[in-house]
């Protein structure tokens, strides 16, 4: 792959984004800044890692930027005209472009994982509530070899986060189609029937929960009675297994137990683990349910990990790239189009990042060699970008 077929290449002929972008509806008549280059603008920014609306007005004034997009004007577009254009974009068409990237993440065998080497590949999805800036926001990702924060929905004030994961479920069972989920990574919140019935009947898929006390419902009361009191009870079904794991450098050890919670069978794991590098911390316990009978103990214990993607690989990058605490939209509307558009960036760039790889040779002289991080790799990127990319 040489520099002229691309990170330019990608984005433009593989992943076709004037294409897409060109689909959004203008209402506006006679208009001096097309509506392409706005919201292809906002699409940049976390690439840029920029994190305000007037940081990104400082980056389209610079000469390299505005080559970008064959502009002769004096900068691509204000933060004013963004804020402007964010306020009347159509919902569905932003939501339509969030998603819009599923049919390159499914080509490029990016949306199932192996929980375990040689386990089978499944399609997993995380669902959590977050606030960012004055707003409240449900999100679902899909947890594949990349992190695809596919659909979200406005959960209007704390407290909402179970009625807006409903409503999520059920768009996302209709958008997505044979994109949804095998099986969602849920926290302790989500521990309630409705959510079970939800989920195993109305979506015929699994769940898996993982919650730090073992008081907090009936069912995981008895499980770890039956646990503790393992040696004195005449039960086959307690499974027990230990091992190391090397890339989080811990020894751990989990238990196995079956149980019962609004009408479906389930399994129940103490899962402990042991860090002797860390100085604080170094032991630390949770209990894990799922309704997916066929996962073995060290997927179990995996996929509790990777619920944590959400946290880290969503939430916890849109803030850092995009300063999405920050943002204070006094309306939700502006808001959540900006935050899907930064959405499916991140995605799309994930993507992209991910085919570069495949050609080892020019990834390596694309890192030359620095560490592999999102603004190094777009450090170096950014020089490759052909100038009138985007017109």
């Amino acid at each position: 792959m040489s520099n002229s077929r691309g990170f330019s290449f990608l984005l433009k002929d593989k992943a076709k984004i004037i294409e897409k972008i060109n689909q959004f509806t203008d209402i506006r008549k006679n208009p001096e800044i097309k509506l392409k280059d706005i919201i292809t603008s906002v699409v940049l920014m976390p690439f840029y890692g920029i994190t305000s609306l007037l940081g990104f007005d400082r980056l389209s004034r610079k000469e390299q930027f505005k080559k970008l997009f064959g502009s002769n004007r004096k900068m691509v577009a204000s933060d004013s005209t963004i804020k402007r254009a964010l306020m009347w974009l159509k919902e569905q068409e932003v939501e339509t472009f969030q998603s819009s990237f599923l049919k390159l993440f499914e080509e490029e065998n990016l949306s199932k994982i192996q929980l375990t080497e040689k386990g089978k590949y499944r399609r997993i999805g995380i669902m959590d509530g977050s606030q960012m800036g004055n707003h409240y926001v449900e999100v679902l990702t899909l947890l594949g070899k990349t992190d695809y924060p596919v659909m979200m929905v406005n959960s209007e004030k704390r407290g909402k986060e179970l009625p807006s994961a409903k409503l999520l479920l059920k768009q996302a069972h209709e958008k997505l189609k044979e994109s949804f989920p095998q099986l969602f990574l849920l926290d302790s919140l989500y521990f309630n029937k409705h959510t079970f019935h939800d989920i195993v009947t109305n979506h015929k898929s699994h769940l898996l929960i993982k919650s730090e006390d073992p008081t907090f419902r009936e069912v995981l009361r008895e499980a770890k009675l039956i646990l503790d009191n393992k040696d004195k009870l005449d039960t086959q079904d307690i499974i027990e297994t230990k091992g190391f794991d090397s890339k989080r450098w811990c020894s751990w050890w989990i238990e196995i137990t079956s149980g019962d919670f609004a009408g479906y069978p389930v399994r129940i794991a103490h899962l402990t683990e042991y860090y002797p590098k860390r100085k604080k911390l170094q032991h630390s316990e949770c209990w894990i349910t799922t309704t997916d009978l066929s996962l073995f103990p060290e997927e179990i214990r995996e996929a509790a990990h990777l619920r944590w993607h959400i946290e880290n690989n969503v939430f916890k990058r849109l803030s850092h790239l995009t300063g999405t605490k920050r943002f204070y939209f006094k309306d939700s509307k502006p808001f959540f189009n900006m935050l899907k558009l930064f959405c499916a960036a991140i995605a799309l760039f994930d993507i992209l990042f991910n085919i570069l790889q495949q050609d080892k040779e020019y990834f390596k002289s694309i890192l030359d060699g620095i560490k592999l991080t999102w603004k190094n790799i777009f450090s170096q990127i950014e020089e490759t970008l052909e100038p009138d990319i985007f017109i």
